[in-house]
């Protein structure tokens, strides 16, 4: 066996024992399945041996044998059907139960993922492994005892045929080498292409992905047609790749097909010269040559059954690549547990770069529990880089961030995010009723909390408008909203988590002056009882705040409240004057 191949059946081993795990759960299923299979190879082997002497009773005319030979194939047949038919139910059962399983560990192994990693990547590399590779995963080890079963029953036949003529029973064997090894071959060919197939695949479930989800955009920035161009590139370019894979497919199979007339040629000569020298009777010779597909649906089954292993293989290593973190790497946190924090927060000499950007530099500051900060700076100053930090998004290249005292590096991600909440800027509504949004992030959430917290963002009344109220789908990502009303759902999705930590990323930055002021007066209600940070897009709103932190180019430039900063910090006195002056030119 070459070096190839025994790489290729270790790795094969390997990644059948992982997936194995999938599996074990529901294994009851795939031994009835198995038990199902020996029947059926059992009464497959007989069944032909049973044909041919109803033939040679045919010819005979020995009509009572005849009858109890049909009778008997009959049997057998209605056995056979039921058997499966039952095999089916069992495998179906089986298949859905791994498929679900596999699907449900790759989806939380994807949320694992860091961020910067899922920033690399497109969304169809997950949903394309998430929905086709998790299939091929759940189909490998039915399909392995369904092939071998396949398999062995055809080799029984094979051998029945060595039992009436030795010689074409050694012609079939050599041509079904020949088969094999030219199979084999095209399968290492067909392979290489289906990588590239599966790559390219990615790359248009992805953009399509973004096609759908931005169609709102594309329509106006009057896009359409570079947007179209652009998927009809990417989808030809798939479609080339396939129809390469096909003509490989295709090339072989023509020698293949040409291969098996030789063959049926060939069986058809020697029979006729065992016939007419009297070394074979018709009734045997029909037998034979009848079988013949069952015979070389041997080299067939182990051409399918190889195909099936480089799939799964391929498939196996892109779900593992996501499942064992080596490609893709994970969130990393630590072991120590904070069951509720007190909201006590600290950045101690902290430095961080986007891709050896530097963002943060040397980062000092202290807010304390209940208290209410406001972050100010121009964009870009790394702002909405801290409240990253503070998520547990990224973690620093250097320096210290404590929650209570402790280092976010040694919480692990229930402390961290179990105990803050944080609304962007832009955040991701989910495409459910206005209901789902909230339960799907608390299950045990009450409609009480639901209701209260809509009506301290302001967006109790609104609902009420709606045909079907709180049950009201909003669209995937919320396109039924206004940005204000995406912005309020967000802010009051965050307020039934009822976390100490809650942080506003320009939340009201899409806001009209009336729904902003009473979104600041829900803030300022909560004052006192949550540490609350606040990332604001006009200084006017965050004046009440306990103290404001200045950020200019990734330093802390000052901090106080908004009234000793403007008496004595240029560089806020210079923003607000400047916002001062906008405003009222905006009037």
């Amino acid at each position: 066996m070459e070096e190839k191949d025994k790489k290729s059946l270790k790795g094969s081993w390997s990644y059948l024992k992982k997936t194995y795990c999938f599996a074990k759960k529901d294994k009851k299923y795939l031994i009835y399945f198995i038990i199902g299979c020996i029947f059926y190879s059992i009464i497959s082997i007989l069944a032909p041996l049973l044909s041919a002497k109803q033939i040679v009773a045919l010819t005979d005319q020995t009509w009572e044998q005849l009858f109890l030979i049909t009778l008997a194939i009959l049997g057998i047949e209605i056995f056979r059907n039921l058997d499966r038919y039952l095999n089916n139910y069992f495998i179906d059962k089986y298949f859905f139960a791994v498929k679900r399983n596999i699907q449900i560990t790759v989806a939380t192994e994807t949320l694992r993922i860091n961020n910067k990693t899922m920033n690399q990547n497109s969304s169809g590399v997950f949903i394309e492994r998430i929905s086709n590779d998790a299939e091929t995963l759940a189909d490998i080890f039915w399909l392995i005892i369904d092939y071998v079963t396949y398999i062995v029953t055809n080799i029984g036949i094979l051998f029945s045929i060595f039992f009436l003529n030795k010689i074409i029973f050694i012609v079939y064997l050599i041509f079904l080498f020949v088969l094999f090894f030219g199979q084999k071959y095209a399968m290492n060919k067909i392979q290489e292409k289906r990588k590239i197939v599966k790559k390219k695949r990615e790359e248009v479930s992805g953009f399509i992905s973004e096609l759908v989800r931005g169609a709102k955009d594309i329509k106006v920035l009057n896009s359409e047609k570079s947007f179209l161009n652009k998927a009809d590139f990417i989808i030809e370019d798939l479609g080339k790749v396939n129809y390469t894979l096909d003509r490989t497919r295709a090339k072989f199979r023509l020698i293949n097909g040409s291969i098996r007339d030789i063959l049926d040629f060939l069986i058809i000569i020697l029979g006729m010269g065992f016939i007419i020298h009297g070394q074979l009777e018709v009734a045997t010779m029909i037998i034979i040559f009848s079988y013949r597909g069952n015979i070389l649906s041997i080299s067939q089954g182990l051409e399918s059954f190889l195909e099936n292993l480089s799939k799964f293989n391929l498939s196996a290593k892109r779900i593992f690549d996501i499942i064992e973190g080596e490609i893709f790497p994970k969130e990393k946190f630590g072991v120590k547990h904070l069951e509720k924090a007190s909201g006590h927060i600290e950045f101690k000499d902290v430095v961080f770069s986007y891709d050896d950007i530097p963002v943060l530099k040397k980062i000092n500051f202290e807010i304390k529990p209940n208290e209410t900060v406001s972050f100010v700076g121009k964009s870009g100053s790394g702002k909405s880089t801290i409240f990253n930090l503070i998520a547990g998004l990224y973690f620093p290249n250097k320096g210290k961030i404590l929650i209570d005292g402790i280092s976010i590096k040694e919480l692990d991600k229930d402390s961290v995010r179990g105990n803050l909440s944080i609304i962007s800027q832009n955040p991701y509504i989910f495409n459910m009723s206005i209901k789902d949004n909230f339960s799907i992030i608390k299950e045990d959430v009450t409609e009480e909390e639901i209701i209260k917290a809509c009506k301290m963002a302001c967006l109790h009344d609104f609902i009420l408008t709606l045909p079907n109220g709180y049950d009201t789908k909003v669209g995937e990502s919320g396109v039924t909203l206004s940005g204000g009303q995406r912005q309020r759902l967000a802010i009051a999705r965050a307020l039934v988590q009822k976390t100490e930590i809650i942080l506003f990323d320009e939340a009201t930055s899409a806001l009209d002056n009336e729904t902003q002021a009473l979104i600041q007066e829900s803030i300022q209600n909560m004052q006192g009882e949550y540490t609350i940070l606040i990332i604001a897009h006009r200084l006017s709103t965050v004046v009440n705040s306990d103290r404001l932190i200045l950020i200019d180019e990734g330093k802390v430039c000052g901090t106080g409240t908004h009234e000793e900063l403007l008496a004595h910090n240029d560089f806020y006195r210079h923003l607000y004057e400047y916002e001062l002056k906008r405003e009222k030119e905006e009037k």
